[in-house]
C-alpha cells in the first residue's frame, strides 16, 4: 500500500466516512488537499479531508468552484501564506477544529484567515 493510499484510508476513518462539508456517506471517498498537492508533504492528514464529489461535482467542485467561500471556511489554505493546515480550522458538520497530523481533531473557533 502507498502512503497516499494510507493516508486516504485514514482520512477516511477520521471523517467517518462522511463528507466534512454536507455530511452526505462517501462511499468511494474523495480527499481533498487543503493546500493543494504541489507543496511541501502535501498528504499530511492535517492537509486532507473526506468530501463528496470530484474536483468538479459535488462538495469538491463547490470547494473548488467558491475559492473565497472555501478559504474563509477553512477547506482551502493558501500555500504563499503564513497559515498552516496545523493551525488553520476547518468548518465541518461538527463546528470548527483543527486537524494535526496524527489523524486527531482538537475543536475550535473561527480564527480571521490571513
Amino acid at each position: 500500500m502507498s502512503d497516499y493510499q494510507a493516508v486516504r484510508r485514514l482520512v477516511y476513518e477520521r471523517d467517518k466516512g462522511r463528507c466534512v462539508v454536507c455530511l452526505e456517506a462517501v462511499t468511494t471517498g474523495s480527499v481533498h488537499h487543503r493546500q493543494g498537492r504541489g507543496g511541501k508533504d502535501p498528504h499530511r492528514l492535517s492537509n486532507c479531508v473526506l468530501v463528496c464529489g470530484t474536483g468538479t461535482t459535488g462538495c469538491h467542485g463547490r470547494i473548488h468552484s467558491n475559492p473565497a467561500w472555501a478559504y474563509e471556511n477553512g477547506y482551502m489554505v493558501r500555500r504563499l501564506g503564513i497559515r498552516t493546515p496545523e493551525d488553520t480550522p476547518v468548518l465541518t458538520h461538527s463546528g470548527w477544529v483543527l486537524l494535526d497530523n496524527d489523524g486527531g481533531i482538537t475543536a475550535t473557533t473561527q480564527k480571521e484567515t490571513a
